[in-house]
């Protein structure tokens, strides 16, 4: 340390060398802080830069609609979403960290309407075709888009009128060729074309020559199929209405031999007249593919098969069923079996059916209704997906009744040989993938290696693992928790968390869109935490959950699970008929979860919410609201051996309280707790012996307050918190005493001063109650969560009784939905989980020094510039105060701030530092 010196009247110094906190690097000239006697540069870190809690999900842009999903080789994946003004092509890498965005690229819309078709086709493991056409236009754009290495590159865009509102088809002829079709309108007759394109120099696509007429006919139907069958062979498939009451579908070959286009035999088959047609191929070998035809009434799939020699096609016996507005897919098992997926809309019923095609006629071998209630809103969005060997994921739109729809997957396994369907089994092969309100048109799906797929839908991808033995699985890794739960708000309890005494953090949440129960561990690591394992503990629908260390590194939690999974009204339902109360134990090692244990309870009444508070002596004080609307409270003796965790419930069950809908508790003694319900709070006590005794109570003496929750003060009380009916919810703190067996109000109510709405209270530590609240503005801007990182706020509120409360406010990164969390870590260090701009979940830890609070890494008021460089571990000299040099130029006479990446800067956005006062000196006072 260097000392304090003056003479006469000069100028003081103040000098200090301090060590240089782990992953931290320091030059000469940088501001800096110091935090628990540590050294850190005192910048910013950006909230984007910040670790997701989520990495196996991925939010976008939330006005995008997923348009493609690709595998382009390794790990990577390209993802096209448009809005109406932008399409955005994303490479997204899915490594064992995550999904991470490694590269985008945008193209504007120039129309105002958005986009009306678009398709993307890769023709060779480097470079695909984007071929797109906007609404109220008839000008299609194409461009090729490549990958590499370096990311992603674009080609030179070729608009050309092609007079077509329909969809194209593209397939590959050669690395620099491929074969474009389309339904022409130009004039009459209708056209089915055919044209080479190349792709120049700049990669800039040209027709090469004029195009090729497949077909025409007054009443060519502009939906078609089209297939590659081999190198240089490809199929087209087409409707043609022949009068009101009959049709033909037309299949013809188109051969391409490296300089020409050539056409074969058309083969016809005749059919009804329909409204609406939709025509799809299915490849199942190089001579032989299955088209379907879907008229207004009737699903037809026909096998056909090229004749030797002449390559004509061949239609075999199909296989019709008589539906109406149903919804299908298909998917290959092996060249001559397909298994399809019908769901009939009227009668709910989804139905496999596995077809052989070994002589050339469908034949079915099985079929099973797997499920029975499916009633999706959009039709044909029902999609088959092969995920592994013999593995498929089955995803539709399920809207079982109004107010109720999610996006659904099944998983079901079947082999080439295999000639039966197995039984369904709910729990374990149907899941939502996303949750209420998605609807199944706007989602794309594509293998995720060979034990998975990813989901794309509005704004966000997802990627989903799954697994036959010994359990039959989808799962979503860690996933994240939200406030959207698919069960009308009525649920509570969807996360809990816990800092234990061996450092680890362990939360436990009810999955978005799954609402499967998950677990996750975070490990202390060098600048915060790292996550070691997530754990899925219920493949059920879980809530109500509570979690408590018994023991260094031993918890327990407890949660509800509906005994059957529901998907409509039927998840309203509450009582022991419809769910099960568990606790789970184990122990938190680096290794995450291990030793688990998981005890069912038997219970008179199933609680609607509860909680668990860990008592001295070896119990457990568990409170809740009952089915019946009481509020009881009782006490669990466990005993820890070397084995396991076992708990006895005691006989004894206090009510508390009657026709109320939540309770919470706070511990305020050893094995004192204070308990607050709708109207009234409550004050027990466990003896030695595990007897409840209810001390005292209070009614509610504030008129037009709701409470939000109680914290325990430190000092044998607690603080209720409350917000103000008729004042804009203002947030409001009055303490409570229990003393002499009688529980009071010892000092007046005072107020926060903010307008609040959505309040949680989350922990209280270093004399501090953490609070998040939404923000009500007086003028301007609405206080919609819609904008994000703009009206949640963090409230560290001085919950001592003194004269001068120090409140501070900070904004808090968080979006619409997030559950925001906070932990105290000590030391006024806290852990979090939020949100980035995105709405991706971060996890993080936030630093106070009783002024400023920051995220990720210290940023806080700062300590002065340092004289020196240093590394980790290594002593800096830091000028506290006086003249220090500074090696880049100054402005003399110039007042210099912190600036956000620790650098000094002459705009005044962070705290002042010092004056310069020649051109490499600065004045600290």
């Amino acid at each position: 340390m260097k000392g304090l010196t003056s003479g006469g009247g000069g100028t003081a110094y103040i000098r200090r060398a301090f060590p240089v906190a782990p992953g931290e690097s320091i030059e000469q000239g940088d501001v800096v802080t110091l935090f628990n006697n540590e050294l850190y540069r005192n910048a910013e870190l950006p909230v984007d830069a910040l670790p997701r809690f989520s990495p196996d999900v991925l939010y976008l842009n939330s006005e995008e609609y997923s348009m493609v999903l690709h595998p382009i080789g390794g790990s990577s994946y390209l993802h096209i979403g448009t809005t109406q003004k932008l399409i955005s092509i994303y490479r997204v890498e899915a490594e064992a960290d995550g999904l991470i965005v490694s590269a985008v690229k945008r193209l504007p819309i120039y129309g105002i309407e958005g986009m009306n078709q678009l398709q993307f086709k890769p023709l060779s493991e480097e470079m695909g075709v984007l071929c797109y056409l906007e609404h109220n236009t008839s000008l299609w754009t194409m461009l090729t888009i490549r990958w590499n290495d370096n990311g992603l590159q674009l080609g030179e865009t070729f608009r050309t009128e092609l007079y077509s509102n329909s969809m194209t088809a593209i397939e590959s002829l050669s690395d620099n060729r491929f074969l474009l079709v389309w339904h022409c309108t130009k004039a009459a007759p209708w056209r089915l074309k055919a044209s080479v394109c190349n792709i120049g120099q700049n990669d800039l696509i040209a027709f090469e020559g004029d195009a090729t007429e497949i077909d025409s006919a007054a009443n060519l139907y502009s939906e078609f199929a089209f297939s590659k069958l081999s190198a240089g062979m490809f199929a087209a498939s087409y409707w043609v209405k022949d009068s009101d009451t009959k049709g033909s579908l037309a299949t013809r070959i188109i051969t391409w031999n490296g300089e020409r286009i050539a056409l074969g035999e058309k083969s016809g088959i005749s059919t009804g007249v329909s409204w609406q047609v939709e025509l799809k191929h299915w490849v199942l070998s190089p001579v032989h593919f299955i088209l379907s035809i879907k008229l207004d009434s009737a699903l037809t799939f026909h096998p056909i098969t090229l004749r030797e020699a002449t390559n004509i096609p061949v239609n075999g016996g199909p296989s019709t069923g008589n539906v109406t507005d149903s919804f299908y897919d298909a998917v290959r098992i092996s060249d001559n079996r397909f298994v399809t997926a019908v769901c009939y809309k009227e009668s709910g019923a989804l139905v496999l059916n596995l077809f052989d095609t070994k002589d050339g006629n469908i034949k079915q071998i099985t079929g099973k209704a797997v499920l029975t209630s499916v009633k999706g809103m959009y039709s044909n969005k029902l999609t088959l997906t092969a995920v592994g060997q013999s593995l498929f994921v089955l995803t539709f739109n399920h809207e079982p009744e109004r107010d109720y729809a999610y996006t659904q997957a099944l998983m079901f396994k079947m082999a080439p040989d295999q000639n039966i369907i197995d039984d369904l089994n709910w729990k374990e092969q149907l899941t939502n993938i996303w949750d209420r309100g998605a609807s199944a048109y706007s989602f794309v799906y594509c293998p995720y290696a060979a034990s998975g797929f990813i989901a794309a839908g509005q704004g966000r991808l997802k990627l989903f693992r799954c697994g036959w033995s010994p359990v039959r699985f989808i799962s979503s890794g860690i996933g994240e928790f939200h406030s959207a739960t698919g069960d009308h708000n009525v649920i509570s309890g969807s996360t809990a968390s816990v800092v234990l005494s061996n450092g680890y953090v362990v939360i436990a949440y009810r999955e978005r869109d799954t609402w499967h129960g998950k677990l996750s561990v975070l490990q202390p690591a060098e600048g915060g935490y790292k996550p070691i394992q997530s754990h899925t503990f219920s493949y059920s629908h879980v809530d109500n959950l509570s979690i408590v260390e018994l023991a260094p590194g031993v918890i327990a939690l407890q949660y509800k699970q509906r005994i059957t999974p529901s998907y409509d009204s039927n998840q309203l339902n509450r009582g022991s008929s419809y769910e099960e109360l568990k606790l789970l134990t184990g122990s938190i090692t680096s290794t995450g979860l291990s030793g688990k244990t998981t005890t069912g309870f038997r219970l008179s009444e199933m609680y609607i919410t509860s909680q668990f508070l860990k008592l001295d002596d070896g119990y457990l004080l568990h409170v809740g609201v009952t089915t019946s609307f009481s509020v009881t409270a009782r006490v669990i003796r466990f005993l820890i051996s070397d084995a396991s965790v076992t708990f006895t419930p005691l006989d004894q069950v206090e009510y508390l309280d009657y026709q109320r809908m939540k309770a919470s508790a706070a511990l305020i003694g050893p094995n004192l707790a204070a308990i607050h319900t709708d109207s009234k709070m409550i004050v027990v006590e466990v003896g030695e012996n595990g007897l409840l005794c209810k001390l005292a109570d209070k009614y509610f003496e504030l008129n037009d307050r709701t409470t939000k929750g109680i914290i325990a003060d430190g000092r044998g009380g607690f603080i209720q918190f409350t917000t103000h009916n008729t004042n804009g919810e203002l947030l409001e703190l009055t303490p409570y005493r229990f003393a002499n067996n009688k529980l009071y109000q010892h000092a007046e109510t005072r107020s926060v001063n903010r307008k609040t709405s959505g309040v949680t209270i989350e922990a209280g530590a270093d004399g501090k109650a953490a609070v998040f609240y939404q923000a009500r503005w007086e003028n301007g801007r609405g206080p919609t969560l819609a904008d994000p990182h703009q009206t949640m706020f963090l409230g560290l509120l001085d919950i001592s009784t003194g004269s001068n409360p120090e409140d501070r406010h900070y904004p808090f990164p968080c979006s619409e939905g997030t559950l925001p969390v906070l932990l105290p870590l000590g030391n006024q260090q806290y852990f979090c989980i939020g949100a980035d701009p995105d709405g991706n979940q971060i996890y993080m830890t936030a630093y106070s020094d009783g002024e400023r609070l920051s995220y990720g890494k210290p940023y806080l008021t700062p300590l002065g510039v340092a004289v020196s460089d240093g590394a980790a571990g290594q002593h800096v000299e830091v000028a506290i105060r006086g003249i220090v040099e500074i090696a880049s130029a100054l402005r003399a006479g110039a007042s210099y701030y912190n600036g956000q990446d620790g650098s000094l800067s002459d705009y005044p956005g962070g705290s002042k530092v010092g004056v310069a006062i020649t051109e490499y000196e600065l004045l600290i006072e």
